[in-house]
This record gives structure tokens, C-alpha cells and sequence, in this order.
């Protein structure tokens, strides 16, 4: 702990004790004490300079506004002051310290102690950033008004360096690693961020990219020596009086660290209260001296600052520097060079991103070394964690060979495989990328009746090409609250580049419905919702595969933005028959031969979905029955899936 401040509480108790005596009229106690304040006094001017130096200097303080601050500290830190602030100030003490009883304990003159006032009154540097608070409980005027010191002011002037509680843990000291990897771009972004951050104009930095691409490293590697503290806002629980508390807590702990501030992952301001929490953001930023800089990861958000804005789109680096970036992370335990490669290839993640795949792959390795292995589920659970609730990973366990489509369906999905398998050759090496829309992404559209294998295909093509499957929740993504849609959605999107993923809109006619005339405030949002829809899966690196029963229903200009549309028709009979037999396994006991042509024709209108729930509740017929699968189990099960779908069998033929 500083000598400083044992020194200082320690000089306020006694000068607390000398007014008391002045007060009382015991000049020679009053002597005595004022002789061991003197001799604190002269052994301070003796020391090193401590943070309440640099505090002062930072903010411009005066002497009075100093000790002001040393007494408010001691009130509430020091037990041994408070009976002799009581006496002072009567029950006061409880609370604070008003600047009528300050006055007392530092013997201030009119001149003084009115001058003091006034600089308090009008805005003060102690008060705007949350150095001091005043308690507004007992009200009154401001010469009575009780002044609090914080714990967070109280704490760093001791030497503890843990973050405000008004942070709600949310906040971190934005660390440089040892050795940064950027990429050119990156670089010439840095050139254009550097005297942004210098200007004397300071201007509000708004920077868009992913999550874990570097932004906030990037921020801290320009700062000069001064530290970055961020306030992750995904972290930070709800609610306008949370957000406001925490915004406070990050200007004084800036202000006491003398530290650069930055808002993380604004777009969680969209939604029920983003209006609310829009303005209160603003009002912060706005009134905080110095630069400020928010990251997102959704284009185009507004802030209402009154402050120079500059919004920047900071790049994902190339492969050649996350395949440093990689190498960087896992140090002694670097794998081969194809490895490398490979992931480096695969996953579009920054520094951020890779470093905590790196961490959570040591932890599944245990002792031993990380594997490519452990890499991957690294970069996994990172990449569900982000998703949240938004969508969910799902295990693929068919092949190709469970699929039973017709040749020209066939080799439409087959097309959709060769676009995203051979699209850095068509686009780039062969200039194609200059003759679509931007991004490198893959749409396609599967369209048709259910059950009729739309996400099973999904499934497959996952597979194929080594992408995680994740299945989008629209009922966790679509919202009523505006902006709220967007915002969840750039969180798909975001992380699905970063895990070289392919997203699966099941019912996509749910999100991306036709546009409509505009003729209510409710028909303009939804019409936005679809618009940066539109814009979203143009720009998405990845693959996105959208099913829907209803093809009339989805806005025709998703429709020209698509790079295949796949239309699955219901099984004709003999396609019928091949999936009656491929869905009794090889291992399941059979008696008697099987006519699947004759099933086929008995149920003309069942889909692979009905026939797969027919097989298996004829296995379980079965079953119960202790005895093996016949053509008669096949039968009754099928006419109970028949019934369930609401159609009339007809009679049989003799």
C-alpha cells in the first residue's frame, strides 16, 4: 500500500482532532495537535510523489480540491476519522463529507472555502467522471451537500488495482502480445487510426469487424504506453440503469488509470431499449474528454454523439498471418507446416480468436501436446459459445449412399458442392470475382414438400466439404424489437465465417418473406429486416443453405442473389421403393422376402421422412412382438404413418 495514503488519511485524522480543539477552545491541545500535523506535513513534502500527484496533475486539481479528495477518502476508508468527523458534522459522517464540515477540518478561510465551492458547483473534473459523488439522499445546498468517495477511488489511491464493481465484471485491461502479426491491410489501417487517436479534436473511433479479429489489440498497440480498458456490453447485464452505472465506472477508471476507453460489441445496444440505451451511451461519450473508440460487428451503427464520429472497417487478417498468428499462439507446441496450413485456411479468426482456441485446445489435450484435433474443438466451442442460442450444431451421420434422389437433383447438389469447393480457382484465378456481387459466399435455396430430404441434403454437403452444420433458430432470432433481428443475425453470421461453418435456415420463408407495400411503421421494418438480410448473405464468406415448403413466399430478389435453387419433388415410384429397402439396416433381423415395389405402390404420396418413420415403427412392431421384421409389419406401419398423414388408403387390389 502507498506511504502516500497512510500518510494523508493519517494527516485528515489529525486535522480533524485540531478543529475539534480549536472548536472547544483548548489551545494547548490544539498546539500539540497542530505540531504532529506539521511534522506529517514536512514528511511528506520529503517522499516520492504518489497517484494522487498524478491524479492532480491529470485532471488540473487545485491544493484545496486535493485535500478535499484526501478527506473524502479518509471518511469513508479510515475507521479511527469517522468519530471525529461526527462530532464536526453530526450523523453526516455516515455518508460522506459535506464542505462545511471539510472546512472546518481544513481550516479554510471565506475567500478559500467560497472559491472551492464554486469550482465544485460548475463542472468539476472530480465529479464528472466519478472521482467524488455527491450524495443526493438529504439534498440540500451544495456547502451541506454530503461527498462520497467511491470504493473504486478509494481502492486505486491505495494501490489496488482491480476493476470498478460498477464494471459488473464485465471490463478487461486490453493486453499486446509480445510478438503481433498484421496483415497490409491491417497495417494501413493502423496508419489512418494512429493520429485519430493523437488529434486534438477527439474524434469518437466507431471500428466494425468480427469478433476476435484484433480490434481492440490493434487500439492498444497505438496508445502510446497508456492502457486500453474495455467494457464488453455482451457481459454486462441488462438494463438501462446497469449500462449507466457501468459507463460511469469506465470513465473514472480510465480517468484514475489515465487509460484510453472502449466500448465493445455496441451492437448490443439494438433492441427493446436500444433507443434508451443509444442516448445513454452518447451522453457518456460525449462528455468524456479524450479519446473513445467502440467496436462492432454490425455495419452501419448509429450513435447519437454530438462528437466527431469516424467509422472504420477493420479486415479479418490473410491466411499467410493467421498462419503466423497460429504459430505465435502455440509456441513450443507449433504442429507441421500442412497443419498449419490447414487451419489457417479454414478458420477466418483474428489474434482474439485464435489465442482462445489455442487455450481451450490445451485444456482438452490435458498434459500432452494440442492436436489438430484439439484445435478443432477448440475453435468449436468457442464458435458455440458465440452462437449462443441463435443455433445449434448439428452431427451428421448419413453419406451419400442413405441419400436416394433423382440423377438431374442429383447433380444440382452436386453443382452446389463444386461452387464452394472450387470457387478460390473460378473467382480469383480465373477472374470471376469481378463479375458477381461482393463476397466469396455460396446461397442456394431448397425448396419442396416436407420430408422430402431438404435438410438431410444439408447435412451431406456439410459433410463433404468438412464444414460444421448449424442449424438457425429462428424462433430465438427473429424479434418484434427493432434492430434486435440484425443484431443477433450479425452474431450468425459473424461467427459462422470465423468457423468455417455452414448455416442451415430451416423455414427460411419465416425471415426471408417477400417485401410488402410500406403501409405502417411495422411493413418498414420488416421490409429493413429483409433488406439486410439481402445484404448479409451476399456479403457472408461461407456456404448458407435456406429450405422452405412454401418457394412463393420468399423475396425475389433473394432469389437473384442465390447461387442454386434446388427443387425436391416427392419420390416417384421407383425411388419410393429404394427407400423402403435403404432404410432397414443390414443389421436388423428380416423374415421372409420384402416387396418394397409393392409398399412404393401402396403409399404413392409418402416422402423419404414418412417412409424413414414407417420402417422404424414397423421395426418396433417387431419388436414387441419378439419377432423378426416381415413384409405384414411394413405394411401396418405404413398405413398408420398413411392415417397420421391425413390420406385415404385405398383398397387393395386382389
Amino acid at each position: 500500500m502507498p506511504e502516500q495514503y497512510h500518510r494523508e488519511l493519517e494527516r485528515v485524522r489529525l486535522r480533524a482532532m485540531l478543529a475539534i480543539e480549536r472548536i472547544s477552545g483548548r489551545p494547548d491541545a490544539a498546539a500539540r495537535i497542530e505540531s504532529m500535523t506539521q511534522a506529517a506535513v514536512d514528511l511528506d513534502a520529503d517522499t516520492t510523489p504518489g497517484r494522487m500527484t498524478e491524479l492532480a496533475a491529470r485532471l488540473g486539481l487545485v491544493d484545496d480540491e486535493v485535500d478535499l479528495l484526501w478527506t473524502a477518502v479518509a471518511v469513508a476508508a479510515d475507521p479511527r476519522v469517522v468519530p471525529h468527523v461526527r462530532v464536526l458534522g453530526g450523523g453526516e459522517a455516515r455518508l460522506g463529507i459535506s464542505l462545511a464540515t471539510h472546512a472546518l477540518i481544513a481550516d479554510l478561510d471565506g475567500t478559500r472555502a467560497r472559491l472551492l465551492t464554486r469550482r465544485l458547483i460548475a463542472p468539476n473534473p472530480l465529479f464528472v467522471d466519478g472521482i467524488l459523488a455527491w450524495d443526493d439522499a438529504g439534498g440540500g445546498s451544495p456547502a451541506s451537500r454530503v461527498i462520497v468517495a467511491p470504493a473504486r477511488t478509494i481502492g486505486w489511491l491505495c494501490g489496488v488495482d482491480r476493476a470498478d464493481a460498477a464494471l459488473a465484471g464485465a471490463s478487461r485491461v486490453v493486453q499486446v502480445p509480445a510478438a503481433v502479426e498484421l496483415d497490409m491491410r491491417q497495417h494501413e489501417l493502423l496508419d489512418r487510426i494512429e493520429p485519430l487517436l493523437a488529434s486534438s479534436a477527439h474524434p469518437v473511433l466507431l471500428l466494425e469487424g468480427a469478433l476476435g479479429s484484433g480490434r481492440a489489440t490493434a487500439i492498444a498497440q497505438l496508445a502510446g504506453g497508456r492502457p486500453v480498458v474495455a467494457l464488453d456490453l455482451r457481459r454486462l447485464p441488462p438494463g438501462p440503469a446497469v449500462l449507466e452505472a457501468a459507463l460511469l465506472g469506465l470513465r473514472r477508471e480510465c480517468r484514475l488509470r489515465d487509460a484510453i476507453p472502449l466500448l465493445a460489441d455496441a451492437e448490443e445496444l439494438l433492441g427493446n431499449d436500444g433507443p434508451v440505451l443509444g442516448r445513454i451511451v452518447a451522453r457518456a461519450i460525449d462528455a468524456w474528454a479524450g479519446p473513445f473508440v467502440i467496436t462492432t460487428a454490425l455495419a452501419g451503427l448509429e450513435l447519437p454523439v454530438v462528437r466527431p464520429l469516424v467509422q472504420l472497417r477493420w479486415p479479418v487478417p490473410d491466411v499467410g498471418t493467421r498462419r503466423a498468428l497460429w504459430v505465435g499462439a502455440l509456441g513450443l507446441h507449433a504442429l507441421d507446416g500442412a497443419a498449419l496450413d490447414g487451419l489457417a485456411m479454414r478458420y477466418r479468426l483474428g489474434a482474439g480468436g485464435i489465442r482462445r482456441a489455442v487455450a481451450t485446445a490445451r485444456l482438452y489435450a490435458g498434459a500432452g501436446t494440442p492436436s489438430v484435433g484439439h484445435l478443432v474443438e477448440g475453435v468449436r466451442a468457442n464458435v458455440a459459445e458465440r452462437l449462443g442460442e441463435l443455433a445449434t450444431r448439428q452431427d451428421v451421420t448419413q453419406g451419400w449412399n442413405d441419400l436416394v434422389l433423382a440423377p438431374d437433383l442429383l447433380d444440382q447438389v452436386r453443382a452446389v458442392v463444386a461452387r464452394v469447393r472450387h470457387g478460390h480457382q473460378v473467382l480469383e484465378s480465373w477472374g470471376f470475382a469481378s463479375k458477381v456481387a461482393r463476397g466469396g459466399g455460396v446461397a442456394a435455396l431448397f425448396s419442396g414438400p416436407p420430408g422430402t430430404g431438404k435438410s438431410m441434403v444439408a447435412g451431406l454437403i456439410a459433410r463433404e466439404l468438412d464444414l460444421e452444420l448449424y442449424q438457425v433458430d429462428l424462433s430465438k432470432v427473429v424479434s418484434k424489437w427493432v434492430g434486435e433481428t440484425e443484431k443477433q443475425l450479425a452474431r450468425i453470421f459473424e461467427a459462422a465465417e470465423a468457423g468455417h461453418a455452414l448455416l442451415l435456415f430451416d423455414e427460411a420463408d419465416a425471415l426471408f418473406a417477400r417485401r410488402t407495400e410500406v403501409k405502417s411503421s411495422v411493413d418498414r421494418y420488416a421490409n429493413l429486416e429483409v433488406n439486410y438480410l439481402l445484404q448479409r448473405i451476399e456479403s457472408f464468406g461461407g456456404l448458407t443453405i435456406l429450405t422452405t415448403n412454401l418457394d412463393t413466399s420468399i423475396d425475389p430478389a433473394l432469389k437473384r442473389r442465390l447461387a442454386a435453387q434446388v427443387v425436391f419433388w416427392p419420390p416417384e415410384a421407383e425411388e419410393r421403393a429404394r427407400l423402403w429397402r435403404s432404410f432397414i439396416t443390414a443389421r436388423a433381423p428380416v423374415e421372409g422376402e420384402l416387396d418394397t415395389d409393392d409398399l412404393a405402390e401402396q403409399f404413392p404420396e409418402m416422402t423419404g421422412a414418412n417412409i424413414r418413420n414407417a420402417v422404424v415403427a414397423a421395426a418396433f412392431l417387431a419388436a414387441g412382438e419378439g419377432l423378426s421384421i416381415t413384409q405384414q409389419h411394413l405394411e401396418r406401419a405404413g398405413r398408420g404413418e398413411y392415417l397420421a398423414m391425413g390420406r385415404v388408403i385405398s383398397a387393395r387390389r386382389n
